[in-house]
């Protein structure tokens, strides 16, 4: 059986192509859609492996308001020279929450193309493509599951450019990493295909007769921009042009956070006898979920401590405490993302953490949301007008504009895409399986045949 495979940054789907019917496989029943499951990896300090919302709720029901713990442990000795002293040996140690129970892994995919090689997780190293190629094996294997056959092959899709992927060499080892975890996972014939192109094929199931699209495809990592010709047979089929911005619905949380969170955590209080701005450093971190942990440390605590006693707004700098010690932080990210998500149907929400010495309440509305990434919907309308330039196609000679992935939903981006080529052109396709369909669609076309 050959499968297509959608490994997204922020949620994943197989399905297979038997020519005339689509089939999502149900890789999630924890899931609110069983056919799309979360790109998560929760391991333990057990070695036992939770995906998909299995490890979210996992994570949340070992972790949060539990207590920290930090220690130093020693992790080797290095070699160091300094001129005025020669060279010498220093031991090094790390900081170590004693008391985590597992270790959350999200975005994976955003690592691809970056410098990025591994972590150690109490004890074993795994190295990216380890990590990428255990949250694929458990997805080969509810395939299996669920239809009683090996699955031999799989086309997975890539992005046109991998997020951090700033040369051609660097796509292609990201794609070369992406294919050695497919290989550890237990696929033994793999292709890729790229994930606008898989869109198009699905869509292209719809249509009676050829005609030239362009495919919006907008998730959590990337947006990525392909124009092309589609309807006809399939030796017709024709790439116009492709492209696309390292920027999507995770920037747009963390846009959402800096701007609108960090003054409940101590920004723009002040602390000591001098009245000293509150540090940076301690709010800046939590912007990124990946640094957050970081900020949980012996000093770091000190200071807050000492903060508490001489700032001017000691309950924001005691919420910015409970949220590193109780581990609210995942907690907070995803409200964000969920408050982002609702404003695509409603025109206000409220992101809310509560919990110990923490009662975060934020209302933001959509016009609030739309003018903190106004400077990215301008970049990303002046991509797409490049890329139908580039096609050599006016836009008049577009037939049909192909919206998916969750942030294709964003009102603003529906709002932009209609106003260049005519909301009657815009078609929605399925919002998380139309990249998977058009991949399995691949599949029967490429690789089961070889």
């Amino acid at each position: 059986m050959y499968i297509g495979l959608d490994f997204g940054t922020t949620n994943s789907g197989a399905a297979t192509f038997d020519g005339q019917r689509v089939r999502i496989f149900p890789l999630d029943p924890a899931g609110r859609d069983p056919g799309v499951i979360r790109s998560v990896l929760y391991v333990t300090r057990e070695q036992e492996v939770f995906v998909g919302q299995e490890a979210v709720d996992e994570y949340y029901r070992q972790n949060v308001g539990r207590p920290s713990r930090m220690a130093r442990y020693y992790v080797g000795e290095i070699e160091m020279t300094a001129a005025e002293i020669g060279t010498f040996v220093k031991d090094v140690y790390v900081l170590v929450d004693e008391l985590t129970p597992g270790r959350l892994l999200r975005s994976l995919k955003s690592g691809l193309a970056t410098s990025y090689e591994g972590t150690d997780i109490f004890g074993r190293y795994y190295a990216l493509e380890e990590s990428i190629a255990v949250y694929l094996r458990a997805l080969r294997e509810r395939v299996e599951a669920e239809t009683g056959e090996p699955v031999a092959g799989v086309v997975l899709g890539r992005p046109v450019t991998f997020v951090g992927g700033e040369a051609d060499a660097d796509n292609q080892r990201a794609e070369e990493r992406l294919r050695r975890a497919a290989e550890m996972a237990g696929f033994c014939e793999v292709a890729f295909e790229l994930e606008p192109v898989a869109a198009a094929l699905h869509y292209e199931l719809t249509v009676k007769e050829p005609q030239n699209v362009v495919v919006f495809d907008f998730g959590g990592g990337t947006l990525d921009i392909t124009v092309m010709r589609v309807g006809g047979a399939p030796a017709e089929r024709q790439i116009f042009s492709t492209g696309g911005v390292g920027i999507a619905g995770d920037a747009f949380d963390q846009r959402i956070i800096e701007r609108l969170l960090l003054d409940h955590f101590g920004r723009g209080s002040t602390w000591g006898e001098d009245g000293a701005p509150f540090p940076a450093k301690y709010t800046d971190p939590l912007v990124h979920w990946q640094t957050i942990p970081e900020l949980n440390r012996p000093e770091s605590l000190r200071f807050l401590e000492l903060a508490q006693i001489s700032g001017s707004h000691p309950s924001r700098v005691r919420a910015l405490e409970s949220l590193l010690v109780n581990n609210y932080a995942m907690h907070m990210v995803d409200e964000v993302e969920r408050a982002k998500i609702a404003l695509s149907a409603a025109h206000f929400a409220a992101i809310q953490v509560a919990g110990e010495d923490i009662n975060l309440w934020q209302p933001v509305t959509r016009a609030q949301f739309e003018a903190l990434i106004a400077d990215a919907v301008r970049r990303i309308e002046s991509c797409l007008l490049d890329m139908v330039e580039r096609s050599g196609l006016s836009v008049g000679e577009i037939d049909a504009v192909v919206r998916t992935g969750g942030s294709a939903q964003i009102p603003c981006f529906i709002e932009m895409v209609g106003r260049i080529f005519g909301p009657e052109k815009v078609v929605l396709s399925s919002v998380f399986s139309g990249v998977t369909s058009g991949l399995a669609i691949r599949a029967r076309d490429s690789v089961g045949r070889r």
